[in-house]
């Protein structure tokens, strides 16, 4: 009895520092950004301007606003109101919240343009050190891709890189992306609600417990597995848009988190977590990822099936390990953020999702048809860090 009990605790206390290092290494990862869970951290995050300035008469004028009257409402923002005063939105500087994203030399400070509607209806760069001439062809390129869409979408939305025109458009991706989620988070106090509403929120919920019961109660039971599958796939994935990433869970350290905002995907990292706890090793793998789900549901049509030996496998579970510490050495080393926004999980978001994205993705799940689960199997960084979390490494 005494050696069960110490064996149970090792295996405890093993598991838990996995954890722990899983926290630290994201924590490395994200170190580059100059923050930690929101704050500034030490002497890499530059100090940042107390009221963002005012943009000037030809900016305002690239904006559609020449003629508009703005009215600071915080040290990053101005409401906007028409001469005759009727609201029309508001303007948002990026100097607040994405002061340490850099280019070629240096910050790339923009301005947002949030109509009443609340939909992205222009954006202009305020002045920077970048070589004109790549910057214009970036900024040319980027812009119109965030133009009418929502803050949330706009925020989630995967945008390429421009040839030619690296570093500018890498720093103009992550400026946008920061600020809009930077104003997301600060309005939800206001909303009091999850980004997604409540009602999203409680079909996430409810499509977590149906697995939960499920894989608790009749995990053998091939019809409800389906079931769950299919639940995953069109609740959690095509219409709420809910996953976790590696991305977002390195934004989280980075930025911290509102736990109401991200309510439906902090529940999914907590059952994630504490599920191998209880006697289900790998749970958000096996039962609540929504792309790992898709792709076993493509193994389950009636095509031909290749043979994939064992050992093939084994060696597939060590490429994926491999490219988790090979994306997380480039992360540590301040590089490689933008491979990030290759995590298929964000064809999901079919109006958002970038071209490369979803061919990705389908391309994994098309070759699902023939060996099961090959993106979760072969290369998935996050099914490696929960791995690692959960000391199966």
């Amino acid at each position: 009895m005494k050696t069960f009990r110490s064996d149970a605790l090792s295996s405890l206390l093993g598991r838990l520092l996995s954890l722990l290092v899983v926290f630290l290494m994201l924590t490395a990862a994200a170190a580059w950004t100059g923050r930690l869970l929101g704050r500034p951290l030490g002497g890499l995050a530059p100090a940042r301007a107390e009221v963002a300035a005012l943009p000037d008469s030809a900016t305002l004028a690239r904006l559609g606003l020449g003629e508009a009257v703005l009215t600071p409402c915080d040290s990053a923002a101005w409401t906007v109101a028409a001469r005759e005063g009727q609201e029309r939105g508001v303007l948002v500087s990026s100097v607040r919240y994405a002061d340490d994203v850099s280019g070629f030399a240096g910050p790339t400070p923009i301005y947002i343009y949030i109509d009443e509607d609340g939909r992205l209806a222009g954006l202009a760069a305020a002045p920077n050190g970048e070589t004109p001439h790549f910057f214009g062809q970036a900024r040319d390129a980027l812009f119109p891709q965030w133009l009418g869409k929502s803050v949330d979408a706009a925020a989630r939305a995967e945008v390429d890189a421009v040839s030619g025109a690296t570093y500018s458009s890498r720093a103009i991706v992550a400026t946008v992306r920061r600020t809009l989620a930077a104003r997301q988070a600060a309005e939800a106090p206001e909303s009091g609600g999850p980004a997604i509403g409540w009602g999203r929120t409680a079909a996430v919920l409810a499509v977590v417990a149906v697995g939960l019961l499920v894989a608790w109660r009749w995990p053998g039971r091939k019809g409800l597995r389906l079931l769950v599958l299919g639940l995953n796939v069109a609740v959690l994935g095509f219409w709420c848009g809910q996953f976790l990433s590696v991305s977002l869970l390195r934004g989280w350290v980075s930025d911290g988190l509102s736990p109401v905002l991200y309510l439906p995907a902090v529940v999914m990292l907590l059952v994630a977590v504490v599920l191998p706890y209880a006697g289900k090793p790998r749970y958000f793998c096996t039962w609540m990822c929504p792309y790992g789900s898709l792709q076993e549901l493509a193994w389950q049509l009636p095509v031909p099936k290749w043979n994939v030996p064992a050992a093939t496998y084994k060696v597939l579970h060590g490429v994926r390990f491999g490219v988790l510490l090979a994306l997380l050495l480039l992360l540590w080393a301040g590089f490689g953020a933008y491979l990030l926004d290759y995590e298929p999980f964000t064809a999901f978001l079919l109006t958002s999702a970038s071209p490369a994205v979803l061919a990705l993705a389908g391309g994994f799940v098309v070759l699902g048809l023939f060996v099961p689960r090959p993106w979760c199997n072969g290369l998935c960084p996050l099914g490696a860090l929960f791995d690692l979390a959960e000391n199966k490494q």
